[in-house]
């Protein structure tokens, strides 16, 4: 069995709006301070440790819902 990766699949291209060697295109948003910067990490972490916790609990639910049904089905 052979596997051949087309280089064209693999290295996709990618469509920037911007130019990123643009003088100042990387310094557009107005920087944050350092209180600001903690403040903005610490509501991510939380976003995402919501998510995680809905996503283990949603996985849990399902988990109990297809042994009910496995058991019943023998």
């Amino acid at each position: 069995m052979v596997i051949t990766i087309v280089p064209s699949a693999a290295f996709a291209e990618t469509v920037m709006d911007k130019d990123v060697f643009a003088p100042g295109a990387q310094f557009d948003s107005v920087p944050l301070d350092e209180a600001q910067q903690e403040d903005q990490d610490l509501a991510e972490i939380w976003t995402y440790s919501i998510i995680i916790v809905a996503g283990v609990i949603i996985a849990r639910i399902v988990l109990q819902v297809v042994k009910k049904r496995m058991s019943r089905s023998t």
